[in-house]
């Protein structure tokens, strides 16, 4: 008998759009039918310009308390998101990353009876001192007045979805700065609007090549590839991002699926095995089971008994909690 029994479960990782389906995605304070949606903006404190690529929690919430995470995602370069099919109940919103303050919102109440079917959440977030020297930031960086007209402009056309327009400000920005770091995260983000994925790239690309350590353009890539498919492309820029956050219990998640993906089981091992002492680790709980599936074939049940056995204390009600257990017990029963 193989030594790891979940090698054919499709063990999709979460990363910056969505929560991962393997871990619990409900919360207590669903209460009663009907959705709602969420829409998210985020601006940075000192100059009111959009916050791109910042990790966006929606939390459940009971009075002062704040729970679970229920959804995940990254805002887009106008600073913006949207957590559509929210159940009712209340909630909390909270803005990290690498260069802001975390801020954590007021409880909002959603769904179709207790609150409305559509809320916006415009949310501020204070830069760090040391996000506050990031090459290229539209905070510090001597960007023409002409060009941040052209940015704002683009911003307003993206929050109006009309992705042509916004393309030629983006562009006409760009071109009067071409150090422009949140201008071209934002065409990149209207390229994909526009099913055009090689403009993103090139976008994107563009970005780290003014700066290589440049968290958002890093995280942009990275996810860009992950979601393609493309592993081997997405394996430096998840690099890059886990060497900026080594905290960051999300990107190191991510990092190992990759490596997982890429062959590379004993770097994917190194890495999901540092999950459980982050902060947050429950919530990727599914990071035990990626390291189970890295000690595959060597002989090591035990490890991966044990994977599997705090798998289940951090995810019983997760989707693949029955089949984990069946594993676990093929395991104990060889």
């Amino acid at each position: 008998m193989r030594s790891s029994h979940l090698c054919s479960l499709p063990l999709a990782v979460m990363f910056l759009t969505t929560a991962s389906a393997a871990q619990q995605t409900t919360t207590s304070t669903s209460t009663s039918s009907g959705t709602t949606s969420i829409t998210v903006r985020v601006t940075y404190q000192q100059n009111r310009q959009p916050a791109a690529g910042l990790r966006i929690e929606l939390l459940s919430s009971s009075g002062a308390l704040v729970g679970d995470v229920v959804d995940m995602r990254t805002t887009d370069g106008n600073g913006g998101l949207t957590f559509d099919g929210v159940g009712s109940g209340y909630y909390r919103i909270r803005v990290s990353g690498p260069d802001v303050e975390t801020t954590t919102s007021n409880v909002i109440a959603a769904g179709g009876v207790i609150g409305p079917h559509r809320i916006s959440e415009n949310i501020q977030v204070w830069l760090t001192t040391a996000g506050s020297k990031v090459e290229g930031s539209t905070v510090t960086a001597n960007i023409p007045e002409a060009a941040q007209k052209e940015f704002k402009l683009g911003s307003k056309e993206m929050d109006k979805k009309h992705w042509e327009e916004a393309k030629d400000h983006f562009r006409k920005a760009i071109t009067l700065f071409p150090k422009y770091v949140e201008a071209l995260n934002s065409l990149g983000v209207v390229e994909i609007q526009l099913k055009d994925g090689a403009g993103a790239v090139r976008a994107f690309r563009s970005a780290t090549q003014i700066d290589p350590s440049l968290p958002r353009a890093n995280l942009y890539l990275g996810q860009f590839y992950y979601d393609n498919h493309q592993y081997k492309e997405a394996e430096p820029y998840f690099l890059r991002s886990a060497a900026d956050q080594p905290q960051s219990a999300q990107i190191l998640t991510a990092l190992a699926y990759v490596e997982l993906q890429n062959g590379e089981t004993e770097l994917a091992l190194t890495n999901a095995r540092k999950v459980p002492a982050l902060p947050d680790h429950k919530h990727y709980a599914i990071s035990h089971l990626y390291a189970a599936q890295a000690l595959a074939g060597r002989g090591k049940d035990d490890e991966i008994a044990k994977e599997y056995t705090e798998y289940l204390k951090e995810a019983p009600d997760s989707m693949l909690a029955p089949r984990v257990k069946d594993a676990l017990a093929q395991l104990r029963h060889k």
